[in-house]
């Protein structure tokens, strides 16, 4: 009975290799020039009430690889991807070489979200434009703004820390 106890206790600890099962395990791929485990991360806040884990995208070269050649497996619903310009200006995003269909939001200095889009994977015929100023882009899994109801007009919490480096 003891020997049963100790096994139940110790199969119940904590272990150092768990994931949080909201964050996808790092994985090196070949395809990336900037690996996701070496990007600088933030904490996004979404309409006051959704925390998720964002990559920062804060130079010209790490914006233009943005997600391209992730896998589904490569992040979660809870991991995105934040683009930092040093100022506001229309922007235009595209999905070449984006294997997974994804959620974007153009948000504008004041962290207001000025226009959504969900843009299929691998797609270059379309320009996702901005259609006014922002000073930030954020990608996320396709379907999350479906599913928490995010729109234009909601806010987005980003860290004054976040700049570019351009």
């Amino acid at each position: 009975m003891m020997l049963t106890s100790i096994l139940l206790a110790i199969s119940i600890l904590p272990t150092q290799n768990q994931q949080d099962p909201d964050i996808a395990p790092l994985r090196h791929n070949e395809k990336r020039l900037y690996q996701l485990k070496d990007l600088e991360t933030t904490t996004i806040v979404l309409k006051d009430k959704h925390e998720l884990k964002a990559w920062v995208m804060d130079t010209d070269a790490k914006r233009s690889e943005g997600m391209m050649f992730l896998e589904d497996k490569d992040f979660t619903e809870k991991q995105a991807m934040v683009f930092v310009f040093t100022a506001a200006r229309e922007l235009r995003f595209w999905m070449r070489n984006t294997l997974v269909p994804l959620d974007i939001a153009y948000v504008d200095s004041s962290g207001r979200i000025v226009r959504t889009y969900t843009m299929k994977a691998l797609d270059e015929t379309t320009d996702y434009s901005s259609y006014g100023n922002a000073k930030y882009a954020i990608e996320f899994k396709a379907g999350l703004f479906k599913k928490l109801g995010v729109r234009a007009g909601d806010y987005v919490a980003i860290s004054s820390r976040v700049k570019a480096k351009d």
